[in-house]
């Protein structure tokens, strides 16, 4: 029974003795620049340093254009309140709801109405302005 344990445990070793020079020739062959495994590889890790290059600049463009949107949206925020300023300050007096206005007309039987006169200096400012609209080309680049 001994030699057959050793016997078993002779040939278990001289597989993986095997199974390791197997290993060993592969991995040589696959180290190789100049075969065509090798030359592959080392193509892959080029292209993706320059994939992670390229990713790393789009990271930091996206930032910049975040921040840029953020500052935008705070000057539309701010266009807008200064808009509704003009337009309260347009109307002379603020319109009733429907529930007081029957009890404001009997109160006063003045009603006034906006015309296109009263947003004049509005519309001015917005008349003068040429608009520019910007195109782009079919490659993204801006005209």
């Amino acid at each position: 029974m001994a030699i057959l344990v050793d016997i078993a445990v002779a040939l278990g070793a001289f597989l993986a003795a095997a199974y390791c020079m197997l290993l060993s020739r592969r991995l040589r062959a696959l180290t190789r620049l100049d075969g065509d495994v090798g030359s592959a590889i080392a193509i892959l890790s080029q292209q993706v340093d320059a994939l992670t290059q390229a990713l790393n600049a789009a990271s930091q463009s996206s930032t910049k254009a975040e921040t840029s949107l953020n500052l935008t949206i705070a000057r539309a925020e701010t266009a807008t309140r200064n808009l509704e300023l003009l337009l309260a300050a347009a109307k002379p007096r603020a319109r009733a709801p429907k529930a007081d206005r029957a009890a404001a007309d009997v109160a006063t039987d003045e009603t006034e109405t906006l015309t296109a006169d009263d947003f004049a200096p509005l519309l001015q400012g917005k008349l003068n302005k040429p608009r520019v609209l910007r195109q782009r080309d079919t490659m993204g680049r801006r005209r």
